[in-house]
């Protein structure tokens, strides 16, 4: 074979396999990729899980708070306590100006806004927390999340979903949900 018509020959092989690929490239879709959104399933946090969140919350010596990113109602620039408000929807409060008005002036008439639990040098010996839940509740707390009154109720979480819990039971046997507060 002649070297001219072997490279001619090898030449355009080439061109043509380098066209059919570009032309393959072409009646192929692109490859899409389909971003799936992460899914969240929220459920009760187990017992160990409790545990270890009242270890973390009772020896945190750091005064920094993370605030949840959840939206609250209007409420009153004036109403005290606010910081607390998101994490009360959070677990289950109303998210409604009403409502929070009158949980801000009850942490703020309990507790001042300040998480006074078993470990707090204010702490008078009974009442826990943001919404001093008191040790006449201490059997119900503690089967509800499963470990020590104290430790619950020195979460601030915890407090507030067993205020509102408190709250809620009373409102649903027809009371006014705010009598344990003697705030209706």
């Amino acid at each position: 074979m002649n070297l001219k018509r072997f490279l001619g020959l090898s030449i355009f092989t080439y061109l043509i396999c380098a066209a059919m690929a570009v032309g393959f490239q072409k009646d192929t879709p692109p490859q899409t990729y389909v971003k799936v959104p992460a899914t969240i399933t929220l459920g009760d946090l187990s017992t160990q899980q409790l545990r270890d969140r009242a270890v973390q919350l009772t020896t945190t010596t750091s005064t920094t708070t993370t605030q949840p990113t959840t939206t609250v109602a209007y409420v009153d620039p004036a109403t005290k306590c606010q910081e607390w408000l998101p994490i009360a929807v959070e677990v289950g409060w109303p998210n409604n100006t009403e409502t929070l008005e009158k949980l801000g002036r009850l942490i703020w008439k309990e507790a001042r806004c300040l998480n006074i639990g078993y470990l707090h040098p204010d702490f008078n010996g009974s009442d826990h927390g943001l919404v001093q839940a008191n040790t006449v509740h201490r059997r119900w707390a503690e089967e509800l999340f499963n470990m020590p009154f104290e430790e619950s109720m020195n979460d601030p979480t915890l407090n507030l979903r067993f205020g509102f819990l408190l709250y809620n039971a009373t409102a649903e046997t027809g009371g006014c949900g705010w009598q344990p507060w003697k705030m209706c």
